[in-house]
């Protein structure tokens, strides 16, 4: 498969040979958990190797310069399983076997090594190979740049899905919004229900909620609420429900999500790089006007009388940048300047996001349909595409009701988190949150 422009344009912007600079950052980490050559043993055969072969030569690179800095000899070697008995044959002292890779579900890489002395023992000089001392791990592990994540993304399997639908994690309660990104220690989920605001790992774990008090509240016929993770000053994560007072601006302290400041707008959706939009709810109803701005505006106005059941940003921007969905369930594309990007698409449900799945610079629409008989499919619809839908789920039970696009994986390509919705055997709501990813890792 052909690179992405945007990586394209990251690595001939790079110095010829030079590894990207959070690979060089690691590797200077894992130098100083390894520390200097012990008893002036200097020579070093080092082996990398890696899932993602085009990761293996930088990484190379990236150790064998934090390596000499700290005075080892440094010779790469091509060994495979013969790499210690070639070290050794070749009187190196020691022995460097690194793994290098992304960490799953974050934008991190790391170098996890095992140094294996390859000198003769002269305790066991008649035992061919023995080792004159036990191997030592050693670890490194850092924020990856856009460089380092392209490298370490592996190939897609021959005749591999376009993506892949899993369930991540099941919540009780019907889920009525969802946001992926950055909340302040690492990439998150933020989920909304009827009677709490949750803070999910990337792996659909609760790490904290706030349950907040509905006196006051106005009667909504149906719940309704908007969530974003970004910076809304104070705290990361920003959400307004149906019927309540104002919206709200939430920080993790613990295990608990609390209010560090209030806002006079809905926050709509949010995206990398300080991307915001924010809206208002029709009055009494979960519905939000025709109003979208990039910033707080107390005297925007809607820009018709239609009604909006939802907004989602891509993650990455892109000549597709937002798209809106109105009550006659058309989903309207929209580029940066909030202008149309393409033409309508119709009969998309409510739960929808948009996604860059393949890292291409254009993101997909990732969405429910508009069944009504208990039952909803995932789709993966390519806008510009010859064929638009590129991914159609059999039949789920329930209703996908939020969707919300983000690196969850953590290859530093978009994914997809849907809500579907379902009952209990007793009655009670119960959500499923499905992931959808096009992470080589994750294909079958």
């Amino acid at each position: 498969m052909a690179a992405p422009p945007l990586v394209l344009a990251i690595l001939l912007a790079a110095p010829a040979g030079a590894p990207p600079p959070a690979l060089s950052a690691v590797a200077e980490g894992l130098g100083q958990a390894l520390g200097p050559p012990a008893n002036g043993r200097r020579g070093m055969a080092l082996l990398v190797e890696a899932r993602a072969g085009a990761l293996v030569g930088p990484a190379e690179a990236a150790l064998s310069d934090s390596l000499a800095h700290l005075g080892y000899s440094v010779t790469p070697s091509r060994g495979g399983p013969e790499a210690e008995s070639t070290a050794r044959a070749a009187g190196q002292d020691w022995l460097l076997r690194v793994q290098a890779g992304l960490v799953p579900g974050r934008r991190e890489v790391a170098l996890v090594g095992e140094l294996i002395p390859t000198w003769d023992s002269f305790f066991l000089q008649r035992q061919a190979g023995a080792r004159a001392r036990a191997p030592r791990l050693v670890q490194a592990r850092g924020p990856a740049d856009p460089e380092t994540l392209s490298l370490g993304r592996e190939e897609r399997p021959p005749g591999s899905p376009f993506a892949r639908i899993r369930t991540l994690s099941r919540i009780s309660g019907r889920v009525l919004a969802l946001a992926i990104g950055d909340a302040g220690d690492g990439p998150a989920i933020a989920a909304v229900t009827p009677d709490a605001v949750l803070l999910l790992s990337t792996t659909g774990r609760e790490v904290a909620r706030r349950e907040p008090d509905r006196s006051g509240w106005q009667r909504i016929r149906d719940p309704a609420a908007m969530v974003a993770l970004g910076d809304f000053g104070g705290g990361r994560l920003a959400v307004e429900q149906a019927g309540a007072p104002q919206a709200e601006v939430l920080a993790r302290n613990g295990d608990r999500l609390e209010v560090v400041a209030t806002l006079p707008a809905a926050p709509v959706c949010a995206a990398e790089g300080g991307v915001r939009l924010f809206g208002a709810f029709a009055p009494g109803e979960g519905l939000l006007l025709d109003e979208l701005t990039p910033s707080v505006d107390p005297e925007a106005r809607p820009r018709s009388d239609r009604h909006l059941f939802g907004v989602s940003a891509a993650p990455q921007g892109g000549p597709i940048a937002f798209a809106a969905l109105d009550s006659s369930l058309a989903l309207t594309l929209l580029g940066p300047d909030l202008k149309p990007a393409g033409p309508p698409i119709p009969g998309v449900g409510v739960g929808f996001a948009l996604a860059d799945l393949h890292g291409d610079g254009t993101a997909e629409v990732v969405a429910s349909s508009t069944r009504t008989d208990g039952t909803d499919r995932v789709r993966v619809i390519a806008p510009f595409a010859e064929q638009p839908v590129v991914l159609e789920s059999p039949p789920l039970t329930g209703a996908i009701l939020a969707a919300a696009g983000g690196d969850v994986t953590g290859d530093g390509v978009d994914d997809a988190v849907l809500a579907l919705v379902s009952r209990e055997s007793d009655g009670s709501p119960v959500t499923d949150l499905l992931l959808v990813t096009a992470d080589p890792r994750e294909l079958p």
